[in-house]
């Protein structure tokens, strides 16, 4: 499902994505109301949401496209420096954000990705563009969209509780991401987690 509130946008989204392989576009929206009435009845795979379309603003946009369909991917179009930051974007539960400049390959790239991922049970924040990071990955692999949400949480100073408050999750489950975050990047304790985080780009360094 497309979301913009300019019909000229929508106009340009569905001719740009027109006959690409695995792609249908079941239905259009002006603003997340409007998507999350028609998804109710549709039920799409993916929200394709440009930031000028994202009433009543993008991260409250992803918080209620989510909460509302939390099996429905929500792919962020038009991330620049002066919009919500992709750190922002993905605590509040983006499957993926491109960047202004994406070109058609890139969201068929972002599109096909969220498929393998839906088919294989797992789900990465995926990013594209110079003005966010990519997908971090480790030997153990990708890192999930709920590990980088609580990696972030962690270089930002929360503790677990108020990473489960934030997240909606148990403190259990914090601990559990924790662990495999750990394990993941090969580190070992809250600093040198932060210190990943940094250098995976989720947050700056602190001077």
């Amino acid at each position: 499902m497309l979301i913009d509130d300019h019909p000229v946008v929508l106009a340009g989204l569905k001719s740009f994505l027109r006959d690409a392989p695995g792609v249908e576009i079941f239905a259009t929206a002006v603003d997340t109301n409007e998507a999350v009435g028609r998804a109710a009845h549709l039920r799409p795979d993916v929200f394709l949401v440009t930031l000028s379309g994202s009433t009543p603003g993008p991260l409250d946009a992803v918080r209620m496209l989510r909460a509302r369909f939390p099996e429905v991917a929500v792919v962020v179009l038009g991330l620049d420096s002066g919009c919500a930051s992709a750190k922002e974007l993905m605590v509040a539960g983006a499957s993926a954000f491109l960047d202004k400049t994406a070109g058609r390959d890139a969201v068929l790239a972002v599109l096909g990705q969220l498929r393998t991922d839906e088919d294989t049970g797992s789900r990465r924040l995926l990013a594209l563009g110079d003005s966010v990071p990519p997908p971090p990955s480790s030997g153990s692999g990708s890192l999930s969209r709920r590990e980088l949400q609580v990696l972030t949480l962690i270089a930002d100073g929360f503790t677990n509780k108020q990473i489960a408050d934030e997240l909606g999750i148990s403190v259990r489950t914090v601990e559990t991401h924790r662990e495999r975050l750990m394990r993941k990047l090969n580190v070992q304790g809250t600093a040198a987690l932060t210190k990943a985080a940094i250098a995976l780009g989720l947050v700056s360094a602190r001077s």
